[in-house]
């Protein structure tokens, strides 16, 4: 059980990389004092991390207590390439969350991969960097609306605001099954985070929902890379640590007003022009019947 002076924020992706810089830095602004859920694959990784949050207090976890715990930190498990695993994580949450406060995605892999299917049909980029996130923030809305936050809750997906192309959408091949390249979809995730967010903001306007262009980043997804080795002195020069980042993004992501916002590398803010509202409708109907597709009851 929350209390109204504990927020609740949760972290798709929090395990490794940007997702767990955001994590750790916003544990240690709020000295712990918050429900924090980190999502993700990785149990060894969430426990170490969560191990470090900073705990003023062991939490009184008696039900009859009326002042309730003053913090929670956990994982949950779950593999957010199946939209299925997605709509059961967000089903479980709407059963025992009061409310959600900041919900932060930066579940991926790298862009540069080649097209891999998962069993539910989709390439696995496409469905961690922008179905998986659809889903996840459209099954959750009602506890995002329910936010105590006097600005409102707070909707954060870290991807590559400004780095998309709407001429390069289209709506008949959206899920780019008929044509995949790496090109094709490394606009194609960006374009679509972009659109997303300007249909939830017009939705629901007092939720602020944002779309991040982090940077280059010395995350997993990077150092894995052939091309982390091939360019290792420019990459190691130029790209900025985990937590680095996460201290910048996490600072944006509190300071968002409500409506749709863009990020730069710095917390800049990035300058939007508003898609066609048809463009926008023909891929949110796309999404939904795929995604609801893969809803299993």
């Amino acid at each position: 059980m929350t209390t109204p002076q504990m927020p609740v924020a949760i972290f798709v992706g929090g395990t490794s990389g940007i997702g767990r810089g955001m994590a750790e830095a916003y544990a240690h602004h709020l000295n712990g004092i918050a429900h924090i859920i980190i999502i993700g694959r990785d149990q060894a990784a969430a426990n170490e991390m969560i191990s470090s949050f900073p705990k003023p207090t062991e939490p009184n976890t008696e039900p009859s207590s009326s002042a309730g715990p003053i913090f929670l930190h956990e994982f949950v498990s779950s593999d957010f390439s199946l939209i299925s695993n997605v709509h059961k994580t967000a089903k479980s949450l709407l059963n025992r969350l009061q409310r959600i406060d900041y919900l932060v995605l930066t579940p991926g892999v790298s862009l540069f991969a080649r097209r891999k299917e998962t069993k539910e049909g989709l390439d696995e980029k496409m469905a961690l960097s922008y179905y998986s996130r659809w889903t996840f923030i459209h099954d959750l809305l009602p506890l995002l609306r329910k936010s105590e936050i006097r600005s409102g809750a707070k909707v954060y997906s870290v991807l590559s605001a400004g780095r998309g192309d709407l001429e390069s959408v289209d709506t008949d091949d959206l899920d780019l099954k008929k044509k995949h390249t790496i090109q094709r979809c490394r606009l194609a995730v960006s374009t679509y985070n972009d659109l997303m967010m300007q249909k939830l903001a017009k939705q629901d306007p007092q939720i602020g929902f944002s779309h991040a262009f982090p940077g280059l980043v010395r995350s997993p997804m990077l150092t894995s890379s052939m091309w982390y080795y091939l360019f290792y002195p420019f990459l190691t020069f130029f790209a900025q640590t985990p937590e680095a980042v996460g201290k910048i993004q996490i600072s944006t992501c509190m300071a968002s007003p409500p409506g749709f916002n863009r990020y730069g590398e710095m917390g800049e803010s990035l300058k939007y022009m508003p898609a066609d509202e048809l463009i926008v409708e023909r891929l949110w109907n796309h999404t939904l019947q795929v995604t609801e597709s893969l809803r299993e009851e």
